[in-house]
């Protein structure tokens, strides 16, 4: 029986084939080249019209949900997202916004933040998202004057917790020059504090019922999403209504015969996160602040959230996928599961499957960037099937994935190297860095992702880390994400992170970095690898074995939660009293 997969938006009639059976691949070949071939039409619309078509065809729906630490839930239906959207984006019409300015919007995730989101582009204009902690603040100025957005929405949150570096922001911001942003507040009590010119609250008073709305086409620009800058210097990727509207990334297998309630407490202003891929494909979301997951002693809360509000589904990170298993058994014993959990960010083990059977029927697991969405993904399996370290499945619907060398040429499957990606989703370019857009494509257009990998004899693309990340010792290149894995299947492992670290006479050497969930020690730790790793000497006489054994109370995070690399192998050069250089990568194979 022929397997069809269904897509259908709510604001058109039109349907999405894509049947496994004929899928049109290439002839076989022994290069690193995968491809899932496109769906038969693209959906051509926009997100404002997807959200106003959900507003008249479901408009009771609660689309998105927010749960707070202290049990309190509120929820925003189609209809008063819409309406209170098309107000806002008046609203910014009248203060002078045009079509295809942009507008920068920064808070945690709320329900304000949704509303702000859908305003912005309801008004044709572009939404920045803006990733604030402190840092940022410091170092938003050059941004605001590479983008010359015109305003910015405001959230501090409910309790103000966001209040200090959004004035440091925009004190920066300010700071001797003549270029002046406005502010509108998105909730009332920051108001006066933060200098807003209007409020969220004022503005759904208003009337401006004879201003029109602009034509917003799927080809406009939409969203901004500033990555984490974990690899160096934020960058601003550029998307638009088309790359979110066609592109089939879902947390859910694209089958399901149910109404989905998702459950994703990722920062909206990450690709992951945004509100716009619940509003296209209408699903209900479960959110809360983006904080509360991190910390490990919520995990009997959020498993309570995700009962309560019935969900289906969740995106949930390793992270919070290993505080669920160290929760007693007793929280599982009513039955309740969700269909499937989604995870991703970096490699997993069995010992993460184990959710499986107990909080949830199957899992998935997506490869994802900033820049393209969703690559590939794997899945939805069972506890069965082996799961191999960094295997991310099949690239996703209209995706071709490569493995090339050093001198961009494809190389045969099974050999490692530099991931590169081509789509009609990938990203526009990184907002006023006409080089660096330049830099990130080849002249044929494949865009070089900056992690390394190969493909496996079946035919799936195997992610072994990024290729900032490889770690040169000697002649012997390693790669920290095969090593991560080994050591997560240590019970006690909360968190690792595998870094160099300076050595005068190999370059670098390796430096393991953990933190656990109960008492082990460094030597702990290095008597494991001695158990795992190579205990003959290898052809080179340099092998896998760290030399390094770092125990941390904590890694330093970034803005929403990703482990930040840099500070740990600065920090572990500071503890062991060496000199921090830059890594070379000249070589992958």
């Amino acid at each position: 029986m022929q397997q069809s997969i269904q897509y259908r938006s709510y604001c058109d009639t039109v349907w999405f084939y894509k049947s496994y059976e004929n899928i049109e691949m290439d002839a076989p070949t022994d290069l690193s080249y995968l491809h899932t071939s496109i769906i038969n039409h693209y959906n051509y619309t926009t997100v404002t019209k997807v959200a106003r078509e959900n507003a008249r065809l479901r408009p009771n729906q609660e689309i998105f949900i927010f749960r707070e630490l202290d049990g309190s839930r509120s929820s925003l239906t189609n209809a008063s997202l819409y309406q209170q959207a098309e107000q806002l984006a008046k609203y910014l019409l009248t203060q002078g916004i045009r079509k295809g300015d942009i507008v920068a919007l920064a808070g945690p995730n709320t329900l304000e933040m949704v509303i702000g989101t859908l305003g912005i582009l309801a008004a044709g204009a572009v939404v920045w998202n803006v990733v604030i902690n402190m840092k940022t603040a410091l170092d938003v100025k050059a941004l605001f004057q590479q983008t010359r957005a015109k305003c910015i929405l405001v959230d501090c949150g409910k309790d103000g917790g966001f209040l200090l570096p959004f004035k440091t922001m925009l004190e920066n911001c300010s700071a001797g020059d003549a270029y002046n942003i406005q502010v509108i507040s998105l909730r009332e009590a920051d108001s006066h504090q933060i200098k807003a010119v209007d409020t969220l609250q004022n503005i759904q008073t208003r009337q401006l019922k004879e201003v029109d709305l602009p034509d917003i086409y799927p080809e406009d620009n939409a969203i901004i999403f500033t990555t984490s800058g974990s690899t160096g210097k934020p960058k601003m990727v550029l998307h638009s209504h088309f790359d979110f509207a066609s592109n089939p990334f879902s947390f859910t297998p694209p089958t399901v015969d149910y109404d989905v309630i998702l459950f994703n407490e990722r920062p909206f202003a990450w690709i992951g996160g945004t509100p716009v891929l619940g509003i296209l494909r209408s699903q209900s979301r479960v959110f809360m602040d983006s904080t509360v997951a991190i910390n490990s002693k919520n995990a009997d809360f959020v498993w309570r959230t995700l009962k309560e509000e019935r969900c289906t589904d969740a995106l949930l990170l390793p992270f919070v996928i290993h505080d669920l298993l160290e929760l007693p058994k007793s929280v599982t014993e009513d039955g309740f599961k969700l269909q499937h959990i989604n995870t991703g960010g970096q490699m997993i083990n069995d010992n993460y499957t184990g959710v499986i059977g107990q909080f949830c029927h199957k899992m998935m697991i997506t490869y994802a960037s900033t820049e393209a969405t969703c690559i590939a993904s794997k899945g939805p399996f069972d506890d069965e099937e082996p799961l191999q370290a960094g295997d991310v499945g099949k690239p996703s619907t209209g995706m071709e994935i490569r493995v090339v060398d050093l001198q961009g040429l494809p190389i045969n499957k099974g050999s490692i190297g530099k991931i590169q990606i081509r789509s009609q989703q990938i990203m526009r370019s990184y907002v006023g860095s006409p080089q660096l857009t330049k830099e990130a494509f080849t002249e044929d257009r494949w865009f070089r992702t900056g992690d390394i990998g190969k493909v496996s004899p079946d035919g799936n693309l195997i992610l072994l880390g990024r290729e900032i990340d490889v770690i040169s010792r000697g002649t012997r290149k390693i790669y920290p994400g095969m090593l991560e894995f080994l050591l997560k299947q240590m019970k006690m492992i909360k968190e690792v992170c595998v870094v160099p670290v300076p050595d005068e006479r190999l370059y670098e050497e390796v430096c393991v970095c953990f933190v656990s969930s109960g008492e082990l020690t460094p030597d702990d730790v290095q008597q494991y690898c001695k158990q795992n790793l190579f205990k003959e000497n290898t052809i080179d006489s340099l092998g896998e074995m760290p030399t390094y054994f770092l125990k941390f109370e904590a890694f330093p995070k970034l803005g929403a939660g990703k482990t930040d690399k840099k500070a740990i192998r600065l920090d572990a050069s500071i503890k062991l009293g060496l000199t921090e250089h830059s890594v070379d990568n000249s070589q992958i194979n």
